[in-house]
């Protein structure tokens, strides 16, 4: 099948860390990925500048991976990298580390950077063969609202870090694809795009993937999940 080249990473490496340092209580994430890790390796996809994966690494093995050359740099440039932490630089389906692993982490929208159906099916099916026996895959991603429409390149002022920035953002329902840029205070333009799904369309291609839906919250503290909920963290195991 042909890979999406999502940009993402090469556009957003050099205030990443800056921009979402708020996204997670990083403390929570590590407590819930080790209790199912069980001291087991972990594999993160799209790892980043290694927001979840150094502190991961403190506890286990971790393995990243990531098509950004400039978020794996960032991440190895870190002070204090535990030699536990092994990183390539890749596409996260293509190139997804051979494992076994524990548990398999798609952190927040990360299956989402993925800009077809068939491609975030195809890396379910590919983290299930890298699963060791009683292994978890774990996805993190907001939940589409019922009043998505599609929208044009709509312009607002939002803050980003220290920043003031210009976000201009589109939405087509009928491919489930959203889109949109910022515009920073320098005059950087930094574009983003993303395939979404909903929590039963995740459960569908997990299920063809050969994975079953264990357990969904709304946080990494394990708050439940409801009709309300903007985010879930879902955990798969293998269905037979």
């Amino acid at each position: 099948m042909e890979f999406s080249h999502n940009e993402y990473g090469e556009q957003f490496a050099d205030v990443y860390d800056e921009w979402y340092e708020d996204l997670d209580d990083i403390d929570s994430v590590v407590r819930f990925v080790v209790n199912l890790a069980d001291s087991q390796p972990v594999l993160e996809l799209g790892v980043g500048t290694g927001r979840l994966a150094v502190p991961l690494s403190q506890h286990l093995p971790v393995s990243g991976v990531d098509n950004s050359p400039s978020m794996v740099a960032r991440l190895l440039a870190r002070p204090n990298v535990d030699p536990r932490l092994t990183v390539s630089v890749g596409h996260m389906v293509r190139d997804m580390p051979r494992g076994p692993f524990a548990v398999v982490l798609i952190a927040y929208n990360t299956l989402f950077n993925l800009l077809s159906a068939d491609e975030q099916r195809v890396c379910l099916a590919e983290a299930e063969r890298r699963l060791l026996v009683g292994g978890h895959v774990i996805i993190d991603a907001f939940v589409p609202d019922d009043s998505l429409g599609d929208t044009p390149n709509e312009s607002t002022q939002t803050k980003r870090g220290n920043q003031l920035v210009e976000s201009r953002a589109w939405v087509d329902t009928t491919k489930q694809l959203m889109g949109g840029s910022f515009v920073d205070e320098l005059g950087n333009d930094r574009s983003w795009q993303v395939r979404y799904a909903s929590p039963t369309e995740i459960d569908e291609m997990a299920h063809a993937a050969g994975l079953v839906l264990e357990s969904r919250f709304s946080s990494y503290a394990h708050d439940p999940f409801t009709e309300a909920s903007s985010r879930h963290i879902s955990v798969y195991g293998r269905a037979f």
